[in-house]
């Protein structure tokens, strides 16, 4: 039996509905999963919903509240996960998953694969849903990487090119994962029998923009198509 650690955020609308799809399905009902959330930043939130609002649907996103999910339910659903606050040092666990989590993990003694939502070559970083409206980038990669010191830098599992429509909104993208989530399953399938592959150089990380930086970079936007 193998016993995974899921590092997630403590967010009922993607986060958790996603750690649900994992524990839950058939594939791994025989697997023992620790789950330990963080706290999503307040402030983090406030810039999602600016993003939302000029270059999103606030409708959109207002209607994935319908089918949100907390980690009560989780537990009171699935009899092989438990909530926990941090790692026991005695307890041994085959390998980590990052499920959307917002803050840096600390990598222990066994393997992390995260879940990242863009290219690990030119995508890295936060916020995509964001920059892709900057970089005019017409796809997006789902990334399930082994994690290392470095931010969206690791050896790749497996990849999903999502091809962007013409009047694709950040909306769409924030919620990629929810409407792929079996990219999630594919890739725990592939831990024990992919080689995996590493590119041989990376673009920059691009990173939590300030609300300055948000707001700078979107008035340039605007002004660049009109």
């Amino acid at each position: 039996m193998k016993k995974i650690i899921i590092y997630t955020t403590n967010d009922k609308v993607i986060s958790l509905q996603l750690v649900n799809k994992i524990i839950s399905h058939d594939k791994f009902k025989d697997y023992k999963f620790d789950i330990i959330l963080v706290k999503a930043e307040f402030l983090r939130k406030i810039k999602i919903l600016i993003v939302m609002f000029f270059f999103g649907s606030l409708m959109d996103f207002l209607k994935k509240l319908i089918n949100k999910i907390s980690i009560e339910e989780i537990l009171k659903k699935n009899n092989n996960c438990r909530h926990i606050d941090k790692i026991d040092e005695n307890t041994k666990y085959d390998f980590g998953l990052s499920v959307y989590c917002s803050n840096k993990i600390e990598i222990p003694q066994f393997k992390i694969y995260n879940f990242h939502l863009g290219s690990l070559k030119t995508q890295r970083g936060s916020f995509i849903f964001f920059y892709k409206f900057l970089k005019n980038w017409n796809e997006i990669t789902l990334s399930c990487h082994e994690m290392s010191e470095k931010f969206d830098v690791g050896k790749v599992i497996n990849e999903k090119k999502i091809n962007l429509k013409a009047n694709t909104k950040a909306s769409d993208i924030f919620f990629l994962y929810l409407e792929n989530q079996n990219f999630l399953i594919d890739s725990i399938n592939k831990l024990s029998t992919s080689q995996g592959k590493n590119y041989d150089n990376y673009e920059k990380l691009h990173l939590v923009p300030s609300f300055f930086q948000l707001l700078s970079k979107m008035t340039k936007y605007f002004f660049r198509k009109i």
